[in-house]
């Protein structure tokens, strides 16, 4: 089972460090780095791309907040929600709904990201985070290791080449996880 650490292991690895972590959760040194970036470069990469592993599909409930203009409903986006795939009003998953995402103010003040539309149903897909790394295909978790890597050739091995050559790398490795993931999947039908 591949954990975070050894994720950020394999990263430090690549990017010109010579001592390895033993958890993330160490306050000193490499550890310190890889906390702050492994999430915010994980969610990142999830909202690059259309990842088979990580849509999901929903039907979502309508809040009783309504927009103040524009749109009849509002709907709430699941709070793991890193990119919207489509949004479609029945079940078959047919034809496209007019939609705006937004944030919408709650009667409390506060705000909550929503799926402002016409439509009186919303059936969602979309790309949720995913925390564990076994949970992720192995070409996404290659991607995800080289652009931490780039981080820690700058922060940590202060080497500029060494960054170009990792970016370069991350790129044909991006490149090559979308199209394998792209062959996994049955091609969509476009709504005429």
């Amino acid at each position: 089972m591949t954990t975070a650490t050894e994720l950020v292991n394999a990263a430090l690895r690549k990017g010109g460090a010579v001592k390895r972590i033993n958890d993330l959760t160490d306050p000193i040194g490499s550890a310190g780095i890889a906390s702050d970036i492994i999430e915010s470069e994980r969610d990142d990469l999830l909202r690059a791309g259309v990842w088979n592993f990580a849509v999901t599909r929903v039907k979502l409930g309508q809040l009783a907040t309504l927009p103040v203009f524009g749109w009849s409903f509002a709907y709430g986006l699941p709070s793991d929600c890193e990119r919207v795939v489509s949004v479609h009003d029945n079940a078959a998953g047919n034809g496209a709904v007019p939609y705006k995402i937004e944030s919408l103010r709650q009667p409390d003040n506060s705000f909550v990201n929503v799926i402002a539309s016409d439509s009186n149903t919303i059936y969602l897909r979309y790309c949720r985070q995913i925390t564990d790394p076994n949970l992720m295909t192995a070409s996404f978790r290659q991607v995800l290791i080289l652009r931490m890597a780039k981080i820690f050739a700058i922060s940590i091995a202060k080497s500029n080449p060494l960054f170009q050559s990792l970016s370069q790398e991350e790129q044909q490795a991006f490149a090559s996880a979308m199209s394998i993931d792209g062959i996994e999947d049955y091609p969509e039908r476009l709504p005429e």
